[in-house]
């Protein structure tokens, strides 16, 4: 079971030492990397050192801003590095207005960089799931941008009181799924715990969007332990859940 990780997960490690934050990444047992940056590496030294580690790149993460400024760039990393899916991991939702205009723009970047064989997706935070009109900006937003990807943080779904199995199955059916972004929710409380430690259904939200079809990307956003033994804690618990 090919699982990869959020390198925002181990943001410091990046920050330090991007060659020693990947050799962690594999010694923990991940076989991908979702990049939230790249540090001032070119995209020919992340893929030596991608390939040092036997890790290969799945997508990315780039704010709205950056592809607003710099979406030739990020089109440049994906060919480079073989991934075909850039992620938007931000709209603040303020309004449903708000939400409309960026799913539109972000419409207009997927007609472009799908031109090149590379999706554009959308992760979620809790935001979404505030509702104008009776409806989530998160389903007024995927309206408005019908070429973009959903990549879905089942953590910040369940943080919205969704149930994230009822919430991703119409959507994987419509085939609008690009990733699972796995992260655990605490059973008593908003925090985010080791996978395995909480109330997430992932066995639910595997028989919907199965591993071996769909990449499996694990974000750990807060630790009780250091991170290396974290993000192999995670895995650990992922593993079981879906076996």
């Amino acid at each position: 079971m090919d699982i990869s990780l959020q390198l925002w997960s181990i943001k410091e490690e990046v920050e330090e030492d991007f060659a020693r934050a990947l050799e962690l990444t594999e010694k923990a047992g991940y076989s991908g990397v979702e990049f939230a940056g790249y540090h001032g590496k070119s995209p020919s030294q992340l893929g030596e050192m991608l390939a040092r580690y036997h890790l290969r790149a799945v997508s990315t993460h780039a704010g709205i801003d950056r592809l607003r400024t710099a979406l030739d760039d990020e089109l440049e990393y994906a060919k480079a590095l073989g991934y075909a899916l850039i992620v938007c991991p931000w709209s603040d939702c303020e309004s449903a207005e708000q939400a409309v205009a960026d799913a539109e723009f972000l419409e207009a970047c997927a007609k472009k960089t799908l031109k090149e064989g590379v999706a554009i997706g959308y992760h979620n935070h809790n935001q979404e799931f505030r509702k104008f009109n009776g409806r989530y900006a998160m389903d007024i937003m995927l309206d408005h941008m019908p070429s973009v990807k959903f990549e879905p943080d089942v953590f910040w779904i369940a943080y919205g009181l969704v149930d994230p199995v009822r919430y991703i199955k119409p959507l994987a059916t419509a085939g609008r799924i690009a990733a699972i972004h796995a992260k655990e929710l605490d059973r008593e409380g908003p925090d985010n715990v080791y996978i395995g430690r909480g109330r997430i259904d992932f066995a639910g939200i595997a028989r919907i969007c199965p591993p071996d079809a769909y990449p499996w990307i694990i974000e750990q956003e807060e630790f009780s332990s250091d991170h290396f033994d974290g993000i192999s804690q995670s895995l650990k618990g992922l593993r079981e859940a879906l076996s």
